[in-house]
């Protein structure tokens, strides 16, 4: 299943125009193949598409299985075999599976769910291309602070200003997957980080120095977690806003694949 919101927002834009969908998936690989099983490409009855699969030539190879979907209202399945078995390149097998609009798309969740959800405390400059990173990696973005800075958070999915620090601590934040407290101030993280403890997400980040982090793991009884993350992100040597994006996207990511 795919929690991507690039994904969620082309099936609303697909239902909102009453449009039918083919999701074509990998259903095997053999070999180095650019994807792997389960990554999947959606196809309207407009012909327009979203997700990448491979080459034009296969991308074309889906298009075409899409429409052959569609009209005979049944799946369609087509492999992908290397001409060149000295290239490199392995073999893959794809289904084409066709959803229809006056059907309510039934069983395309079996797909496509809810995207995975980024919440990120503070909103300053250095907050900004977080989001734009989260956003290209297709997860819904919500940020989350006392004064919000409207020029920094304006590309965020969901913003919410809160009126006193405490609110937080009464908020109901089961729905978020992931978090990062980027507030820079001592006491707001505190605050901030027993509300998260008190959820199941499985990330939880805070940005500080080494030294400082680790009287908070002291503090919390964190020093063993597997989802507490501090200093926030991996170190990739380098330290623009950017970077850090980059970096903190990069530990979100493994954390949630389960490679660390």
């Amino acid at each position: 299943m795919f929690r991507n919101k690039q994904y969620q927002k082309f099936l609303e834009k697909s239902k909102n125009e009453k449009l039918d969908i083919v999701v074509t998936s990998v259903i095997e690989t053999l070999g180095s193949t650019f994807t792997k099983s389960g990554n999947i490409m959606l196809v309207n009855s407009k012909g327009e598409f979203t997700g990448v699969l491979g080459s034009n030539f296969l991308q074309n190879k889906v298009l075409e299985s899409s429409k052959l979907a569609l009209k005979t209202r049944t799946i369609q399945k087509f492999n992908s075999i290397a001409k060149d078995p000295t290239s490199g390149h392995g073999n893959s097998k794809y289904q084409s599976k066709p959803f229809f609009y006056r059907d309510n798309y039934k069983e395309i969740e079996d797909y496509i769910i809810a995207p995975y959800s980024l919440l990120i405390f503070g909103s300053g400059a250095h907050v900004s291309p977080l989001i734009s990173m989260a956003n290209m990696m297709g997860w819904k973005t919500t940020v989350i602070d006392l004064k919000l800075k409207d020029e920094y958070t304006i590309n965020a999915d969901e913003t919410i200003e809160l009126e006193s620090l405490d609110d937080i601590l009464s908020m109901d934040l089961s729905s978020y997957d992931s978090s990062v407290i980027l507030s820079h101030n001592p006491k707001t993280d505190d605050t901030y980080l027993k509300a998260l403890l008190q959820t199941k997400m499985h990330y939880i980040g805070l940005m500080g120095n080494k030294k400082n982090m680790q009287r908070k793991k002291e503090q919390f009884g964190l020093e063993n977690s597997d989802r507490f993350f501090a200093p926030v992100g991996l170190n990739i040597g380098s330290y623009t806003p950017q970077s850090i994006a980059l970096s903190i996207c990069a530990q979100i990511e493994s954390r949630k694949n389960g490679k660390i």
